[in-house]
């Protein structure tokens, strides 16, 4: 297999929390505990969990929006986790994100061309390159050169998100993390945008991160799919291994429920329920991340954190009951 294009190591980003006199009594909540996969170039990696259990921190901790706490975040080789704003900046042509909601990510008193242009201003591009960059860009995401002067609240939700896209390809990035991109919009929307996801993929060769909830579409975009709990990777394996022959309890409880479409096999599924409610990041239990919420929980759970391990084909699993 070739070298990947992005490798994570031991991904950490902790948040202090409140404020306390006492030195180290500081309590700290975990978004990202010991993170750690690989994204080659020209796949979608799918990141998939409950609200709440790391994956957009994890996205935006890639891309340089956070400085990690720990770990390693190599970039064609060259860890960029530790570098400062100033060192980092010619890598961030190299990595963009696309953000969830599209009436949020863009600025209501800048017009279109602004907006598409900014990141190549920041770049130090000439105004003659800006310019035919930015019209190149409007006609690729599906719009028009007269849109560019109008302002974001003249357009639709799938128009707006079309423009977020078209930004964050200004600065011909290898990678992009796509966080929720759909989930604000219109289901007929949804289809479009993903589509035209899939085009430029091919297209430019873009390599993606894909953080949803929706198992579904994960399931039609991605390549490889990583499941996250609590601020843990606890399965990681290709989207066919995973939808075909998922082993860890969590995992297996967010696939049974996934609505199915057809009445008759619906009645034949089964929901598994969790008990109990999400452990808080800011005081996560001994042991397994999940152990409060598993009908398989032992003794061993409580007191052993299981590693993330290949159990064949590439198929990773964090889980003592395996």
């Amino acid at each position: 297999m070739a070298n990947p294009l992005i490798s994570v190591r031991n991904l950490k980003m902790y948040f202090p929390v409140g404020a306390s006199f006492l030195p180290g009594r500081r309590k700290v909540l975990k978004a990202v505990d010991d993170v750690s996969f690989d994204l080659q170039a020209g796949e979608t990696f799918g990141l998939v969990g409950e609200s709440g259990c790391g994956k957009t921190t994890v996205g935006r901790t890639l891309v340089r929006l956070y400085k990690p706490t720990g770990g390693q975040i190599l970039l064609g080789g060259t860890d960029i986790a530790p570098m400062d704003e100033r060192t980092v900046l010619p890598y961030r042509k190299r990595m963009q994100m696309i953000f969830q909601d599209p009436y949020a990510s863009l600025n209501p008193r800048m017009t279109v061309s602004s907006i598409i242009a900014e990141p190549l201003r920041l770049q130090g591009a000439k105004s003659e390159e800006i310019n035919a960059r930015v019209s190149e860009l409007i006609e690729q995401v599906g719009l028009k050169k007269d849109h560019l002067n109008r302002y974001p609240h003249e357009f639709s939700g799938g128009q707006r998100q079309r423009i977020g896209i078209a930004r964050a390809l200004a600065t011909r990035p290898e990678f992009i993390v796509c966080d929720e991109p759909i989930s604000a919009l219109d289901v007929s929307i949804q289809a479009q945008v993903i589509n035209m996801l899939e085009e430029l993929q091919e297209k430019l060769g873009m390599t993606y991160l894909f953080v949803s909830h929706d198992l579904s579409m994960v399931r039609h975009i991605s390549h490889r799919v990583g499941v996250m709990y609590l601020g843990h990777l606890v399965e990681l394996a290709t989207v066919e291994e995973l939808y075909s022959n998922m082993q860890h309890p969590y995992t297996q409880a967010l696939m049974s429920a996934v609505p199915v479409a057809d009445p008759d096999l619906a009645a034949q599924s089964q929901r598994i329920v969790l008990q109990g409610d999400v452990p808080a990041p800011i005081d996560p239990p001994s042991g397994c991340p999940f152990r409060t919420r598993c009908r398989y929980a032992s003794k061993r759970c409580a007191e052993e954190r299981p590693e993330l391990r290949d159990i064949g084909g590439g198929h990773l699993l964090a889980c003592h009951i395996h």
